[in-house]
């Protein structure tokens, strides 16, 4: 188990949050997800081997948000 932290921009509200949630929820491997406005971070706990990081950040990038992933 990986956890990885993601710095999203562009969220704005409660919204956005579960959006952001929902979109990385989905990807085979995720075990647990939280998404916090205040930091505008992702924590994402993941198999390593079932999903890579740039797979998750492509993802919210997808979704209309800027990512990074945080060191």
């Amino acid at each position: 188990m990986q956890t990885t932290t993601l710095t999203v921009d562009g969220m704005h509200c409660n919204g956005c949050v579960q959006v952001v949630q929902h979109v990385l929820e989905q990807h085979a491997g995720v075990k647990g997800v939280t998404v916090t406005l205040a930091s505008k971070q992702a924590r994402i706990a993941h198999a390593a081997d079932q999903v890579s990081t740039e797979a998750l950040a492509a993802s919210v990038r997808e979704a209309g948000y800027t990512v990074e992933p945080t060191a």
